[in-house]
């Protein structure tokens, strides 16, 4: 429990903590109010049994003297309603602190997804080779949700309902101790020993909920990302199967889980009942005078009313606290993953001389015994053309990785002009690349917003799009072919494109900002031969205005480059054209 409490109050941030502590000042006030408007019933029940009791009670008979009603039936309608407004108060600012929680909950929601979300990003790209992004995707969105709703919202009723509980029982104490003594002892055994029963198996059904939560959105993700492979192959059944079987296994444990956290209600409902029948019936045996029994059973029922449901809830903080405890590993775990090193670039920095790669050694850290290259060295002067070729797997595209300052080699160096690239300055030599993947990736957004990803529509240089459609030859399709041009939606990773014009957009993004450095990963490879040669054509013309780096399976895709490198294992041939 403490490990619990110290991993939820690591996730917050500090105004998030002065907000808690103010919450906590809210609990505490509403705890008060609650006891006051309980002990409020007393003397309204007293005098209401028997009103002869005024000149018995000291404080009664001066509250009696202060207000002169006109008799005692006056007197006991001022204390009624007195009460009543107690009572309401009290109502009204439990409403009034309840919002505040639920407030605070939902919107610490919004800000450990945020902060997630953002420091996945910030996560070097090695790290994302080793975790599938629908787990991540998963833990930001069902693990948050997880974590809020059924943690950090029942621990903030636990507090509030904890201090209430505390009130009315430190109430019965100074009434009666012996016999507030045994309703604690009673609760403290029939809870206790349900919650020793039960908490094993919730923490073994919370981190199976866990792990089929994530085979859920896994399934579902693949099945939809690759539809037309599942449509062709008539998968569908398979992806079904998997996705059933995760998410059956995930709402059987949500029921058991909802089962022993609320069952235990009809328990100790019975048990209170049965309780305030046997006090009714000892106080009836102590006194024989119904005017004391009246107003004790008051304060007993009264106080059974507001605290059995504290309990309840309560008890329902500590399962779901046990039941959640994974996902608030998992997100513990992901916010304390040390972020990727290196501020926002100020400026950009412009290649004028050459690109060096000295003795670089890269393995993947999956594999880190079989080594890509071992002692690589490259030197690429600016403003040329280049062509990488090779076999499949002889290290192309991780030698486009380290060039783009995604991968960083364990050994050697990536400079520009001398100055050695490292996670300082990596983010201003990404600034001055174009980069163009095998596979572009494209947003549900417009033509244009995909031409210029990442920049809000506001801020868009239409202009810029323009130029860059029209460099990679796809401007006269979206003005010609396209109903609203540059504003037409091209769906979900560019369903209603084909592969050629999907790729054609990827090249326009990459000269949307005019880079120095342009590298492309088999950008033309679903391209038509004639719109390769365009392309090309384009290409070779941007040849002395930019350095350009492409990887190619077919030398007829290189012609244009002036020098041409043939990766061979962690060999390098260089032929000049």
């Amino acid at each position: 429990m403490s490990n619990a409490l110290k991993k939820i109050w690591g996730i917050l941030t500090q105004t998030e903590r002065r907000k808690a502590v103010w919450m906590l000042l809210l609990v505490v006030l509403m705890a008060l109010a609650e006891t006051a408007s309980v002990l409020s019933i007393m003397p309204f029940l007293s005098v209401l049994g028997r009103p002869a009791i005024i000149q018995e009670v000291p404080a009664l008979l001066s509250l009696y003297q202060w207000l002169t009603p006109s008799d005692p039936r006056q007197f006991i309608f001022l204390l009624g309603m007195a009460s009543i407004a107690l009572v309401i108060a009290s109502s009204l600012f439990k409403a009034v602190t309840l919002h505040a929680l639920n407030r605070f909950v939902h919107l610490e929601r919004h800000s450990v997804s945020t902060r997630l979300l953002s420091h996945y990003l910030q996560q070097p790209y090695e790290f994302f080779l080793q975790r599938n992004p629908s787990i991540l995707t998963k833990n930001v969105l069902s693990e948050v949700d997880q974590l809020v709703f059924d943690l950090i919202q029942p621990l903030s009723q636990l507090v509030a309902q904890g201090a209430l509980v505390l009130a009315m029982t430190a109430l019965i104490f100074s009434y009666d101790p012996v016999t507030a003594l045994c309703i604690v002892i009673v609760l403290a055994i029939l809870y206790g020993a349900i919650y020793g029963l039960v908490r094993g198996r919730l923490d073994r059904i919370g981190r199976e909920r866990q792990t089929a939560d994530g085979q859920r959105y896994q399934s579902c993700n693949e099945a939809l990302s690759g539809i037309k492979d599942v449509k062709v192959t008539h998968a569908a059944s398979t992806y079904i199967g998997k996705f059933a079987a995760a998410s059956r296994l995930f709402s059987r444990h949500l029921a058991t889980n909802d089962t022993l956290s609320q069952s235990p209600l009809y328990i100790v409902e019975a048990t209170g009942y049965t309780g305030l029948i046997v006090i009714a019936l000892v106080l009836l045996h102590r006194t024989n005078d119904v005017a004391h029994v009246l107003p004790a059973l008051g304060l007993y029922g009264f106080a059974a009313y507001r605290m059995l449901p504290a309990a309840q809830i309560m008890y329902r903080g500590f399962a779901r606290l046990r039941y959640s405890s994974a996902a608030l590993d998992a997100i513990s775990e992901d916010l304390s993953l040390p972020a990727e090193p290196g501020a926002p670039p100020t400026q950009m920095l412009v290649l004028r001389q050459r690109i060096r790669l000295d003795h670089i050694r890269f393995a993947y850290p999956s594999t880190p015994d079989a080594p890509v290259f071992s002692d690589l060295t490259l030197q690429i002067d600016a403003n040329t053309s280049v062509g990488i070729i090779g076999r499949s797997g002889a290290g192309k595209s991780t030698l486009m990785d380290i060039l783009l300052g995604l991968l960083s080699p364990q050994d050697g160096t990536l400079s520009v002009d001398g100055q050695p690239i490292t996670a300082a300055n990596v983010m201003s030599w990404q600034q001055a690349i174009g980069y163009v993947p095998q596979h572009t990736y494209l947003s549900d957004t417009s033509v244009a917003e995909n031409i210029a990803f990442g920049v809000p529509r506001e801020h868009i240089d239409f202009a810029a799009v323009e130029r860059a459609a029209r460099a990679a030859q796809i401007h006269d399709f979206v003005t010609k072919e396209l109903q609203q041009g540059y504003s037409t939606l091209v769906g979900d990773r560019g369903v209603r494109l084909s592969g050629g014009q999907r790729q054609r957009l990827g090249i326009a993004r990459a000269l949307y900002r005019d880079p120095p450095v342009l590298l492309l990963d088999e950008a033309t490879s679903a391209l038509d031969s004639e719109t390769e040669e365009a392309l090309n054509e384009a290409i070779q013309n941007l040849s002395g205005n930019k350095t350009i780096i492409v990887i190619a399976h077919k030398t007829s895709s290189l012609q244009h480059c002036q020098k041409i490198i043939t990766v061979e294992g962690n060999a390098i041939l260089e032929k000049h054209q």
